[in-house]
């Protein structure tokens, strides 16, 4: 008898991780729904979420965790893969484990993580490469070498990059496939929300009556100033404009707290910190829409879950995110507070514009679903 292949899930990311979290869990969940199909899992958990979560799914987890590289152990793992590969399979505890475990294929669930050169197959999403093409911020200037040295990594020994969209694609490429460069799959499998977002309970958050909505890390590149400043022209025209902001305290928290103490805006904007599922379900759900002026992409996740709760969207017009939303969000321009406060006041003062904004975005949801979603990852890692 055929003996099942083995994939070896590593799950590192925690709940207040921002996207990099839904989209590992939707590559875990869609993996177990289907695991019969040819294939047994097993994981590495580095957290009690993803332990809690494979006792749930009755997911076996060995008790060996994977080592954290330092840039110079990365570095030579990718300089020299023959003896890196060699070494890190015979005389390291987890290479033992591997062969022990008869492991095909390793499945990282989160990008950027250090993984050495074991000899097995080798996937992992990358979801941007902003520390190339937005530099000029610290999140990423800081991280620039370990992110670096991580995709150099992946790019010598990895079998298969998971991608967000096309552009995605093109931006690895060039980044690490020049010419000469070994061969490396590179799939593109988009973000789809989960059943447990779609159909989630939702619960209570104390708002205005009517609000904007924004959830994002508090990383300067997620630009709440700027939508601030948008909040701020809108107040003469409409006195009962909102802001509702959520999500896990970063680098530019502070800063934004005292733009809204000095311009007296705390009636205007709430922060709510990092809240649960069930509240950003609500939050969605009762927003006037949802803006997100964020520099990053190639594409965000929240235009994706409010279009699949009902909830309007307006977004940066950079990179993907324009042909993320297509015709059923608004665009502007990031650095123009008043191109976002035009986007949120047709929004505010147009009922019939958000029910057809509503429509179009539920359309476009119904396109692309987590059957499509675990179909194509399955035909990918049937691939490699």
């Amino acid at each position: 008898m055929k003996r099942k292949k083995k994939i070896l899930l590593i799950l590192s990311s925690e709940p207040q991780d921002g996207g990099s979290h839904p989209y590992a869990m939707l590559l875990a969940e869609c993996l177990a729904k289907n695991r019969g199909c040819g294939y047994e899992l097993l994981a590495v958990c580095q957290n009690a979420f993803w332990r809690g979560w494979c006792r749930k799914n009755r997911i076996s987890c060995l008790s060996q965790s994977f080592p954290g590289l330092t840039e110079k152990q990365m570095k030579w793992n990718y300089l020299f893969p023959r003896v890196s590969r060699l070494y890190n399979s015979y005389m390291t505890p987890m290479g033992k484990v591997l062969r022990r475990e008869e492991i095909d294929i390793v499945l990282v669930t989160r990008q950027f993580v250090s993984i050495p050169n074991y000899g097995v197959k080798l996937v992992m999403p990358v979801h941007d490469l902003m520390h190339r093409y937005e530099k000029r911020f610290p999140e990423v200037a800081e991280d620039y070498d370990r992110r670096e040295t991580a995709a150099k990594c992946l790019a010598a020994y990895g079998d298969c990059v998971l991608v967000d969209s096309k552009l995605g694609k093109r931006q690895f490429a060039e980044s690490y496939m020049g010419r000469g460069a070994r061969k490396l799959r590179i799939g593109v499998l988009p973000f789809v929300v989960p059943e447990y977002i779609r159909q989630g309970e939702e619960a209570y958050v104390e708002t205005p009556k009517r609000y904007i909505f924004y959830p994002a890390q508090f990383w300067q590149h997620k630009n709440h100033i700027n939508l601030i400043r948008a909040i701020e022209l809108l107040v003469p025209d409409i006195p009962d404009i909102h802001l509702v902001l959520v999500g896990s305290e970063k680098n530019n928290l502070g800063k934004i707290t005292r733009y809204l103490s000095e311009h007296r805006l705390d009636k205007h904007v709430t922060i709510k910190g990092f809240v649960s599922d069930g509240n950003m379900i609500y939050l969605y759900r009762h927003a006037v829409g949802m803006v997100m002026p964020s520099y990053f992409g190639p594409t965000n996740i929240p235009p994706l879950e409010a279009m699949a709760l009902g909830c309007p969207v307006a977004v940066s017009n950079k990179y993907a995110m324009p042909e993320q939303v297509g015709d059923a969000g608004l665009l502007f321009d990031p650095d123009s507070p008043e191109e976002m406060a035009a986007c949120i006041k047709k929004m505010w003062q147009s009922e019939e514009l958000r029910q057809e904004m509503i429509r179009k975005g539920q359309e476009r949801m119904e396109k692309w679903t987590s059957k499509e979603f675990g179909g194509r990852l399955e035909k990918m890692i049937s691939k490699i």
